[in-house]
């Protein structure tokens, strides 16, 4: 019963996706898709650089940020 009922969704959703499309009326030439490929392939280093550098400081940031919610939360339930 539950997979019939899973059956009629995704046509449902299927059925409804195909009647209200449009054509897309671009062209995406391949050169343009390399280079956009270049581009985020740049982007992912820097931050995954950056994130290696600095790690040691994000690390000491997230611990202080957990230390002082803990005193927060101890000093408003202590008393």
């Amino acid at each position: 019963m539950k997979r019939n009922s899973i059956l009629k969704s995704v046509v449902l959703a299927v059925v409804v996706s195909m009647v209200g499309t449009q054509p897309a009326l671009a062209y995406l030439d391949p050169n343009t898709g390399g280079l956009l490929f270049q581009l985020l392939a740049v982007i992912f280093a820097f931050f995954s650089a950056m994130l290696l550098l600095f790690s040691a400081q994000i690390r000491m940031a997230f611990a202080r940020v957990k230390r002082f919610l803990r005193n927060v939360r101890r000093k408003l339930f202590s008393g």
